[in-house]
């Protein structure tokens, strides 16, 4: 059932996906698309659910501007079908293949941009690197460096030891023995899986960093606007042909923080110029 707002139509689907049945929002703006379509990729784990909002608002304005969106969960997440603790980096990106896929089959575009944040960014710089029908890529806050990321995690499961247990029943190398013998560690109540553990372990942005050949906005969020770019993000910006850096002052709404983002309008403002729109 399709609904109507002030930016266009909004309609909800399921398409297949590579392991399992995929759910998504079609966002199409008033007035027919003019302007290249979108696939959003999400966060992960309670990061998607943190920034769930930004992500939806952050599709509204992308369609009022002319694009058509695609918001889609991967397979293991919210209306999508599959479990959580089998997800991998690769279903990740099989999933986005065919996100595009689908965007561009219902549009009829020959061409599809990616927009991800964190490690759905990472995952659609990867997919950019080797596809060629990728018009443009927007990387908000991406992942570099998948093993800290990975004891980010962990860290989680920890804190929440003690928030639960009062003391810490297993520390961040008994947690990571526990995968490496073919356990899920929970991290605030996704079951992480053993294979996303090794793949995310792998994972480095400098060591093996995506040929960006589309146009790239890599977008470094942070709470001081005089702050100035990571050396892995001008790694990663310098493997474009056409990669812009930008650091955007914003809070990281992908995390519990007390103020309730509902956007985020430093990106926001950052990316619609990136692609010509006043805003």
């Amino acid at each position: 059932m399709s609904t109507g707002t002030g930016h266009g139509v909004e309609t909800p689907f399921f398409f297949e996906g590579p392991s399992a049945r995929l759910f998504g929002v079609l966002h199409e703006p008033a007035g027919g698309a003019r302007e290249v379509p979108f696939v959003f990729c999400h966060a992960f784990a309670e990061e998607k659910l943190w920034s769930h909002r930004v992500m939806v608002t952050s599709a509204r304005a992308l369609s009022g501007a002319g694009h058509p969106v695609l918001r889609f969960d991967c397979m293991g997440y919210g209306d999508s079908g599959g479990e959580f603790e089998a997800i991998t980096l690769t279903t990740c990106r099989a999933d986005i293949e065919a996100a595009m896929d689908e965007l561009m089959r219902r549009t009829g575009a020959d061409r599809a941009a990616l927009l991800g944040l964190r490690l759905g960014a990472t995952l659609a710089a990867e997919v950019s690197g080797h596809r060629r029908d990728v018009d443009r890529l927007v990387c908000w806050a991406p992942i570099l460096d998948g093993s800290a990321y990975l004891q980010e995690l962990l860290r989680i499961n920890v804190t929440t030891q003690l928030a639960v247990y009062r003391e810490v029943r297993e520390d961040r190398d008994a947690l990571m023995r526990a995968l490496e013998s073919g356990h899920s560690v929970n991290v605030d109540g996704y079951d992480l899986g053993p294979a996303m553990a090794r793949e995310l372990r792998s994972l480095s942005m400098a060591a093996n960093p995506p040929a960006l050949e589309a146009p790239t906005l890599i977008a470094q969020v942070d709470r001081n606007p005089a702050a100035t770019p990571g050396s892995d993000l001008r790694g990663f910006q310098e493997r474009g042909r056409a990669a812009s850096l930008a650091v955007v002052r914003e809070e990281p709404f992908w995390k519990e923080i007390s103020r309730f983002y509902n956007e985020a309008p430093g990106l926001l403002d950052a990316t619609m110029r990136w692609l010509g729109h006043r805003r």
